[in-house]
């Protein structure tokens, strides 16, 4: 049995001029493929003309066909990659009312025993109206409705199936749901002959299926990601500073990286004083 364990985290950080902007629609859209990419758009609609500006646009994972625009007219860009952190940098047109950034994720769908998991950390800026949506491919369903958070709608534009969520209001997001193939669900008949085959084969092959399943799981982290699922499957019980004394992490970066594995499910933590003990969980 092959496991995939993908993962993909978006983080977005505008420069401190624009953020001071008022932000009066913002919007942000998954179009889920069959192959597991995802096209990902996001528009920002500002509420006074931007004067020539530069921003910055930070993204975390494997991306590719990024594309920058005003509405009109592409903006040129320049992309810089330090460790698993993609800068995109680039100059707003004077006049500029709206903000397009696309670009394709690689990254951002995992899947296990024919059922796949999208999921990604959101920090919207503050606006008047956040919609987010994501579109599932052509003949695929959720399944038994796992999706988070809460408050969505379940639409569809004829063909496709896909859930909106307004999140004005909201400052940190965990977006998470399941889906499957409609017209392809072996999941069950998958499961009994994998579990048939766990049982008759050797040693020898358990043992090589295991190597297989860690080094997959492993593969969907980003470094630094890996550097802490390392230590705590090592040490199973490590308090959260002494990780950023270790891998010389910020107290920030160190945040981040427990939020995305805690919600992954993978470790747990217990504030004690201004830090946390963290657990790794098997």
């Amino acid at each position: 049995m092959k496991h995939t364990f993908l993962f993909f985290t978006i983080l977005m950080l505008i420069f401190p001029y624009v953020s001071a902007l008022e932000i009066s629609d913002y919007s942000m859209s998954f179009d889920v493929k069959q192959d597991g990419t995802v096209h990902e758009e996001i528009s920002m609609a500002f509420s006074e003309k931007l004067t020539s500006s530069e921003l910055n646009y930070v993204v975390l994972g494997d991306i590719s066909d990024l594309k920058v625009t005003d509405g009109e007219r592409n903006i040129d860009y320049t992309l810089e990659k330090v460790g698993s952190e993609h800068s995109v940098k680039f100059v707003v047109p004077e006049g500029t009312e709206n903000l397009e950034i696309s670009f394709i994720a690689k990254d951002l769908v995992f899947s296990k025993d024919n059922v796949y998991s999208f999921s990604t950390s959101l920090e919207p800026p503050e606006s008047d109206s956040i919609i987010i949506r994501a579109f599932l491919p052509k003949g695929f369903a959720i399944y038994r409705e796992v999706i988070h958070p809460g408050g969505y709608d379940t639409l569809t534009d004829g063909e496709r199936i896909y859930l909106e969520w307004d999140l004005s209001g909201e400052e940190d997001v965990m977006l998470s749901f399941k889906f499957y193939n409609t017209h392809n669900d072996y999941s069950v008949i998958i499961l009994t002959v994998m579990s048939v085959i766990i049982v008759v084969v050797a040693g020898y092959l358990i043992f090589h299926y295991k190597g297989r399943v860690k080094k997959e799981f492993m593969r969907g982290f980003t470094e630094d990601e890996r550097k802490v699922l390392s230590r705590l499957q090592q040490d199973n019980v490590i308090m959260q500073k002494k990780l950023e004394k270790e891998f010389s992490f910020s107290r920030a970066k160190m945040t981040r990286i427990v939020k995305r594995l805690e919600a992954k499910g993978l470790l747990e933590k217990e504030r004690v004083g201004r830090t946390n003990r963290l657990f790794f969980k098997k």
